[in-house]
């Protein structure tokens, strides 16, 4: 990629818009069209993208103890109202069962692949 195209895809991953990308990167929109219309432009986007995903994955994965900790504070202080004591206990009963939902979800995905594995 050319130094050109590195600015243009470092804009595209920082801004709103591909028109206010083109504008950051200092090409037009015609041209920021043309470096996505590139197979191996769209490759380098996509495994740009794919790492800022996983950067707020993880972040947000870090972030899932303490907010669940905060909560049941919440649900456990009988000092707080019922209404924002019920909303804790709903939230962490929602969160709890989407984790669930998921793990389950990856364990029995993680058995097909063994399968698929050793049926090749």
């Amino acid at each position: 990629m050319t130094p050109k195209q590195q600015k243009a895809l470092l804009a595209l991953l920082t801004n709103p818009t591909k028109e206010k990308a083109a504008a950051a990167a200092g090409i037009t929109s015609k041209t920021l069209r043309g470096y996505l219309a590139d197979p191996e432009f769209q490759a380098e986007y996509r495994k740009a993208f794919a790492g800022m995903v996983e950067d707020a994955t993880r972040q947000a994965q870090q972030a899932i103890a303490p907010a669940l900790s905060t909560l049941r504070e919440v649900v456990e202080d009988s000092g707080e109202g019922s209404q924002f004591r019920i909303s804790a206990a709903r939230s962490i009963l929602e969160y709890s069962l989407k984790l669930t939902e998921q793990n389950d979800i990856l364990a029995k995905l993680q058995e097909l692949e063994k399968a698929v594995e050793r049926r090749t």
